[in-house]
């Protein structure tokens, strides 16, 4: 079973996330401003979270690799 964080990570789950956003903002006129607003919040909660995981481990790797030039260049 997979972990939140390694399912947050594959590309679907960005798309799906894209694709949930934009139906709620396409969508209000034909099934109500309830459903609407529900796809937006939910799409957008879970670009935000991608994002958000994203820049984590990117900052992490940052200073990962801070950290190893560091000790190198003190040696």
């Amino acid at each position: 079973m997979d972990t939140f964080t390694a399912l947050s990570q594959r590309n679907e789950v960005f798309w799906i996330g894209l694709a949930l956003f934009l139906l709620g903002v396409f969508i209000p006129q034909a099934w109500g401003i309830g459903l609407s607003r529900t796809l937006v919040v939910l799409g957008g909660g879970i670009l935000f979270i991608r994002i958000f995981v994203g820049s984590f481990r990117i900052l992490k790797t940052t200073a990962k690799a801070g950290g190893i030039g560091y000790r190198e260049g003190k040696s």
